[in-house]
């Protein structure tokens, strides 16, 4: 929920053996050798040369739910005179993630089996078992022959650390995923770490250090890791925060196009705030008897349908793709035209949504009308028990709220997804001392509204966690340095009892 920070400063500067879907063609995809590597392909092999080595292949031949145990390598040796040896490496390798994100593996000296081919080529290759995964893997191979000895480094995909148990069970979960962290910081787009981290030396955050330091959500490799993360502890699918046209490409690519998609779904959730500006203290000023808003909301909606909904890993109910709309229940003047009109729009494009609105608002009194214009409504951005006020409520709370609104939407007609939280601080945003008012962050508190939102689940059994990696606000279930996997074990284990 650094959302609501992002509101202050942005307006300023304005992814055999129960394999799963995923089959084979990540698994299987060519390893990239990188610039400083020894080329590995020759289109002749002179008299007395030293031997080239080349077509790398990687094999998995035990996956199960995504996770590759047990895999065979191999790679040819192209020699005009015999080959005098030939050996391999197989080692960790994650270079832009630090070493304590992963578990730790030694390097594997691997036993080379060898078939002679036509046209002075060898093929050698092994069989590597017990990848503890959660990383990359390079592979150092090295031939010679008379005339000398050749060297050629390789790369795997990434290997997953945890088995892909998302959809297993009968709870769909969607967890708030930010995709709007870099490191270094880029000219022209907001840096988050810079607002939130207190020691920039450390990698840390005031309420936490991120277990992959203050990384960038674009790249590759912190990508594969939070699809690892999550799938394996309950979250089926990331609600993704639309901020406008302009960085949606930037920000969406790297998970959209990445080729462990296909293990995670994903659904958007629109930023309400844009419509005023991304202005915190407007919010309550976006009035949608103003034709121009509608009209905003129209055209930024028209993108995603033209950009995301058509993805195979876009979440839909019965054929119709999800889409959330954050902040409604601060949205002033008769929104009926406009989401009827909205809706109609999408209908002539092809698109029958199935629309989310943020509706649910601690002792907020229930309105049937506007609930009736959405197909579901969420507690996304006012947690449920009200952890922003100045003491602590009972659980109970929760309880008694969600029945509310539970009883309302049966009576509209429409289903409720209720929202998970860690707890909350968005101290960092203003004057106030750090937690002041607000729920310490623990996981008692998530084991507690997860247990709550699980007995409200209605026919598409779907429930939020918000967030996945919020480090502002400390609504972050990502695995940190002082936690390590606690709140994502929690999560998990929950999910499982209930």
């Amino acid at each position: 929920m650094t959302r609501r920070r992002f509101l202050k400063y942005a307006a300023a500067t304005a992814a055999v053996v129960g394999a799963s879907a995923l089959g084979f063609d990540y698994l299987l995809k060519s390893p990239v050798t990188s610039p400083s590597q020894t080329s590995t392909s020759s289109t002749a092999v002179h008299e007395m040369a030293p031997p080239v080595i080349g077509d790398f292949q990687w094999q998995p031949t035990r996956v199960v739910n995504d996770k590759v145990y047990e895999a065979n390598v191999s790679f040819d040796v192209e020699s005009s005179q015999p080959i005098i040896s030939a050996n391999a490496t197989l080692r960790p390798f994650a270079p832009t993630i630090p070493a304590r994100a992963y578990p730790p593996e030694d390097p594997v000296s691997l036993t080379l089996n060898h078939l002679p081919q036509p046209s002075r080529v060898t093929t050698y290759s092994a069989t590597v078992a017990n990848l503890k995964g959660g990383k990359r893997y390079a592979l150092d191979a090295q031939a010679a022959n008379t005339a000398g000895t050749q060297t050629a480094n390789f790369e795997t995909p990434y290997i997953r650390e945890f088995e892909n148990t998302a959809g297993r069970d009968d709870k769909l979960v969607g967890a708030i995923y930010l995709s709007w962290w870099e490191n270094p910081c880029q000219a022209g787009w907001f840096c988050h770490w810079d607002e939130v981290r207190a020691n920039y030396a450390n990698g840390a955050t005031p309420l936490g250090t991120p277990l992959l330091g203050l990384y960038d959500s674009t790249e590759p490799l912190v990508v594969a890791k939070h699809i690892d993360w999550a799938t394996s502890h309950g979250i089926d699918l990331f609600f993704l925060e639309f901020f406008g046209t302009d960085s949606a490409p930037k920000r969406f690519a790297p998970l959209l196009t990445h080729p462990m998609v296909n293990q995670v779904r994903f659904a958007v959730n629109y930023y309400t705030a844009k419509l005023a500006g991304f202005s915190a203290a407007r919010l309550a000023e976006i009035d949608f008897n103003d034709p121009a808003i509608y009209s905003q909301l129209e055209s930024d909606l028209d993108y995603v349908a033209e950009n995301y909904f058509s993805h195979p890993s876009y979440l839909r109910f019965d054929g119709r793709p999800v889409f959330q709309l954050y902040f409604t229940f601060q949205l002033k003047g008769d929104i009926s035209p406009s989401i009827n009109k909205l809706r109609s729009h999408m209908k002539e494009l092809g698109y029958d949504i199935y629309l989310i609105g943020d509706q649910v608002s601690y002792g907020d009194e229930i309105d049937l009308g506007r609930l009736r214009l959405f197909d579901a409504v969420s507690s996304c951005s006012d947690p449920l028990p009200p952890i922003r006020r100045d003491h602590h409520f009972p659980i109970s709370v929760a309880y008694d709220e969600y029945s509310r609104w539970q009883d309302a939407t049966r009576l509209a007609g429409i289903e409720l997804v209720p929202f998970a939280y860690p707890g909350y601080d968005d101290s960092y945003l203003t004057d106030r001392p750090q937690g002041y008012g607000l729920v310490p962050k623990n996981a008692d508190f998530l084991e507690s509204t997860v247990k709550a939102s699980t007995h409200f689940l209605d026919r598409h059994r779907l429930m939020g966690i918000d967030t996945f990696n919020d480090w502002g606000e400390g609504t972050y279930i990502e695995p940190s340095v002082e936690d390590g996997f606690t709140y994502l074990q929690t999560l998990r284990d929950t999910l499982a009892g209930q």
